[in-house]
């Protein structure tokens, strides 16, 4: 059985499908109920992947105020910390560190 790949050909070439792992992170990160929220603290891998999916500050805003609704650390220090322990790499935790501060 082949695995299923995240590309799609088309006229302009091979692009990635909707469907790619980053947006499948932050579309579930963005999606749980507010009751699965508040049920638990949202898995760092999770995390994690919609963190790499975000490409816009509204995007990383609606991350931050998705955890405050839970008894999670705020996001900057949850960041600084996924740095810490070499989870991210400098250049993504810098991007989102940055977005925060700024935007």
């Amino acid at each position: 059985m082949k695995p299923k790949a995240s590309f799609k050909a088309s006229a302009q070439g091979v692009t990635r499908s909707p469907e790619g792992c980053h947006d499948k992170g932050i579309r579930l990160f963005l999606n749980l109920k507010t009751t699965q929220l508040l049920a638990e603290r949202p898995k760092e891998d999770t995390l994690i992947d919609a963190l790499r999916g975000c490409r816009t500050v509204q995007e990383l805003k609606g991350i931050e105020q998705r955890l405050s609704t839970t008894d999670a650390i705020p996001l900057f220090d949850w960041i600084c910390d996924l740095l810490v322990q070499r989870r991210i790499s400098r250049g993504l935790a810098a991007r989102l560190l940055s977005q925060l501060h700024n935007g």
